[in-house]
């Protein structure tokens, strides 16, 4: 049956009227039943006296309140009474699992996942579904397992349907189920609109079984409201879902010092104490073992479905065994794909029933070679759902269909407080998920701007319902009708010229998207946007925000309830956050072009209100939002989001402003001089001799200081650098002072205390970037790249990479008479990616000091930095070096 919702509109009333009329011939429905009419009601709500928990009592209490402030609004009192304790004589509304429904043949054991029934018997109306106690206790009270309330679906379902009932905002925060409703009036509450109807009727032989399209539909952190539950965001329940399961199965704090031998084998050394996420040696049978134990631990629990994957930032184990292992050599894809596969195969046969997510991701991101079906209790988990993504699957037999992470709410140079999606996206992407078979997704960023992205997950929510005859242009109406009253035409304007100047991002541009990267014509992978300023000055035009500030002004004029004026006051907060982060962006812009002091200002001046507009959401330490309104909870800020996040302090995957003008110290920068970039000029080595720490060619070569970044002057312990050049090398002289009793303590323990960071971009605009630390120690050298890793997905992206291993040397003295420990470093050309001296001109870089007295005093010191730098690797604050040509001898 058709569970779509149609649009309330008065002026259309009779069309509509007319419309039911015939669908309701058309499906065969016949008579109605009365429930409420004239002001009154003789239902009364019934709900099981036991339950199989007190929490499943608690959130059935709740649903049936749901229900009563929705006859309530509309003139109708209904009571609620316990199964036994209820009024015999009258007709009644049964919800849950109760022992009237099992008299009448309803079972819900049939039933799957959050499907329901509605059925009408005699004169009596029967809502009911699975009402399950999640299978354990969660150990992180921010993750919780959750109950399932199939029966909270079933009756929100048929408020929207035939009680007028919308659910447009979320009625609790996250983590909380909907017993936590007790907290809130749900008759008040802005979250919820109840349409005004005379009278509620459904048809006499109404009996259907609906199952969602979608098993859930979930994000971090998780929610369960009836918010979500209406628009299908069910969270999970009886369902192990993450993908990296190695280390659940095998901690590296467990096993790290006793069984080395579990762990991968990298350049001759186990990797039980490396740095990143764990990686193992898959050949041990051990490691199989417990591989397998957690899986089938988890099943004897009480969970359905299980899961498995390799380890993020994936690393092979370069053992003699794990080469041999299914005879794949190093086709480490395929060789992952047979070991899941077998673990599958065994699950079925210990507990068959039960479900196996196998995750295809960098590594297994193409189907197995080796064979075309897989086992009938497996599932893919797919990171990405876009047709070509899908594509390759379609040849291949996965018989519980797909599970996908979706990235909708995943900046790529956004930011997460700004609006990423579209209506017309979201109803693209459901009608595919649900075509191919993708049961259940997991959103990998949650999407929290309910003021401007409001409509869009309204309509992806009931797209879910009924993809095929539901459309974005129905739900936008919808949502903009319910929520705003007599303003819903210009908030309709206003919401139509955002989505249409972020729909290239949303559609193309986004993260997962088709263009968010490319091939160039050096065949190397690479994103469209590096520039966040970019991309956000071009969507966020000056034109565009006045225009919509029009449009929500004259919304605010209209409105005519405290519902829609308190739903107005959500869009607003968020929409003067982005006109004022729009407006940094687009006076950043003007200061680049011409940075003189007045555009300087101008900028500055724009901070500093952008930051005293986000101090006013918070209390006065910057934490604790201010929350407006009857709102259950403070919806923007997300929760558990203070000032800083808001003023973008922080990085975040493809979120990279901590650095950025939008953090800038603007008292520092009122008085500081205006910028230029630093630049040096290496010479050419006049001896054809190899050249040392000691050669006389260091004595006509140009010196550098590195002065302190917090005052922008020399420290006490100087520190200049010299470089030269040769045809083949690189050579970086580096004098460090310190007091003579520290330099004669253990060079050992002055490593700890003193680093030296070299860093170089020979190629501009190839975004690879070397980096060379060093100490007094000259053993302890280390080096790292940023680049060469290409796939946005693969958590070394963006990040150096300490995997790279350079061919350069490294030489150290202590000079204990002139206070001073040196270093020189030998830097082939070819180890940067340069044949020779003869292709370098202009490089990038920078080389820094980081001096640990103790560990409550850092001392730091840059060649090029400005008063705005905060981090020591910021190719912000890069300087240029310049190469000489060599002269004629």
């Amino acid at each position: 049956m058709d569970m779509s919702i149609s649009p309330i509109q008065p002026v259309k009333i009779i069309c509509y009227a007319i419309l039911i009329i015939f669908i309701t011939a058309a499906r065969g429905f016949g008579a109605e039943l009365i429930l409420a009419s004239s002001n009154k009601t003789e239902y009364q709500i019934v709900i099981p006296k036991v339950n199989a928990s007190d929490s499943i009592s608690d959130g059935l209490k709740q649903t049936a309140k749901l229900m009563q402030a929705a006859f309530q609004a509309n003139g109708f009192n209904i009571a609620i009474a316990l199964e036994g304790a209820n009024d015999a004589s009258k007709p009644a509304i049964y919800l849950g699992n109760t022992s009237y429904a099992k008299d009448k043949k309803v079972d819900i054991s049939k039933l799957n996942g959050w499907g329901y029934i509605h059925k009408v018997v005699d004169k009596n109306l029967i809502i009911a579904g699975r009402d399950e106690t999640a299978p354990a206790k969660s150990k992180e009270p921010r993750r919780p397992y959750w109950d399932r309330f199939g029966t909270a679906k079933g009756v929100v379902d048929f408020l929207q349907k035939y009680v007028g009932t919308r659910f447009l905002y979320p009625d609790l925060g996250p983590a909380q189920p909907i017993s936590s409703s007790t907290k809130i009036d749900l008759l008040k509450s802005p979250a919820i609109e109840y349409l005004k109807i005379s009278s509620i009727s459904i048809p006499t032989n109404l009996d259907i079984i609906k199952t969602p399209s979608i098993e859930f539909n979930t994000a971090h952190p998780a929610r369960g409201s009836f918010y979500d539950i209406a628009h299908n965001r069910f969270p999970m329940v009886d369902t192990l879902f993450g993908g990296h399961t190695y280390e659940r199965a095998v901690p590296r704090e467990k096993y790290g010092e006793t069984h080395p031998e579990y762990f991968a084998l990298i350049n001759g050394q186990r990797t039980a104490n490396a740095p990143g996420n764990a990686q193992y040696c898959i050949s041990n049978p051990d490691v199989q073992k417990l591989i397998y134990e957690d899986m089938i631990n988890s099943i004897n629990i009480g969970f359905k479905a299980v899961d498995i994957g390799q380890p993020d930032g994936f690393r092979a184990c370069q053992c003699e065994k794990c080469e041999k292992l299914y005879n794949t050599g190093k086709d480490w894809g395929e060789k992952l794909w047979l070991f899941h596969r077998s673990l599958a195969e065994k699950v079925e046969i210990e507990k068959p029933g039960n479900r196996v997510t196998i995750m295809s991701y960098i590594q297994t991101e193409n189907p197995p070679k080796s064979f075309k079906s897989f086992p009938k209790n497996t599932r893919i988990l797919l990171t990405g759902t876009n047709e070509e993504d899908i594509a390759p699957w379609l040849n291949h037999e996965v018989p519980a269909g797909f599970s996908s992470y979706i990235y909708n709410w995943c900046p790529n140079l956004g930011t997460r407080y700004t609006p990423m999606r579209t209506p017309l996206f979201v109803e693209s992407q459901v009608r595919r998920l649900v075509h191919n078979r993708i049961a259940s997704v997991y959103r990998d960023g949650p999407g929290d701007l309910y003021g401007l992205e409001g409509p869009v997950y309204y309509t992806m929510g009931k797209m879910f319902d009924d993809p095929i005859n539901l459309n974005a242009n129905l739900l936008m109406k919808e949502f903009c009708s319910a929520s705003f009253g007599k303003a819903s035409p210009p908030m309709i304007q206003f919401y139509d010229q955002l989505y249409h100047a972020i729909e290239l991002y949303s559609d193309y541009l986004g993260t997962r998207a088709p263009a968010w990267v490319y091939h160039n014509i050096y065949g190397q992978r690479r994103k469209h946007l590096t520039d966040p300023f970019q991309l956000m000055g071009f969507l966020y035009t000056p034109t565009l925000l006045t225009s919509m500030e029009n449009q929500l002004s004259t919304a605010e004029k209209t409105a005519d309830s405290d519902k829609a004026k308190t739903r107005l006051a959500v869009v607003r907060k968020e929409f003067d956050y982005l006109k004022a982060f729009a407006q940094v962006v687009h006076l950043t812009h003007a200061y680049q072009i011409r940075p003189d002091i007045n555009s300087r200002n101008r900028l500055l001046d724009s901070l500093d209100e952008r930051n005293a507009l986000i101090d006013s959401f918070f209390t006065n330490n910057g934490k604790n939002p201010k929350n407006n309104g009857e709102w259950a909870y403070v919806m923007f800020p997300p929760v558990g989001h203070d000032a800083k996040h808001l003023k973008l302090a922080y990085d975040g995957y493809q979120e990279p402003y901590a650095n950025s003008p939008m953090n800038w110290d603007t008292k520092a920068m009122r008085n500081a001089a205006l910028p230029g970039a630093k630049k040096l000029f290496i010479g050419s080595a006049k001896t054809t001799s190899a050249i040392t720490m000691d050669s006389q060619e260091w004595n006509l070569a140009e010196k550098h200081s590195l002065n302190l970044i917090q005052i922008q002057t020399e420290s006490k312990n100087k520190t200049s650098f010299k470089i030269l050049a040769d045809q083949a090398n690189l050579y970086v002289l580096i004098e460090n002072q310190l007091p003579q009793e520290l330099l004669k303590a253990p060079v050992e323990d002055l490593a700890k205390q003193d680093t030296i960071n070299l860093l170089f971009e020979p190629k501009s605009g190839d975004e690879i970037i070397y980096r060379f630390t060093v100490n007094p120690n000259q053993k302890s050298k280390q080096d790292a790249a940023k680049g060469f890793v290409k796939d946005p997905l693969d958590p070394r992206f963006g990040r150096f990479d300490p995997d790279w291993n350079g061919n350069w040397n490294y030489s150290t003295k202590l000079d204990v008479n002139n206070s001073k420990w040196v270093g020189f470093l030998t830097i082939p050309f070819k180890t940067l990616g340069i044949e020779n001296r003869g292709q370098a001109s202009l490089w990038r870089g920078n080389i820094s000091r980081i001096r640990t007295e103790n560990k409550d005093q850092l001392e730091t010191s840059q060649w090029s930095f400005n008063s705005s730098t905060k981090i020591l690797d910021d190719p912000n604050d890069f300087g240029e070096f310049h190469f000489k040509e060599p002269k004629e001898k």
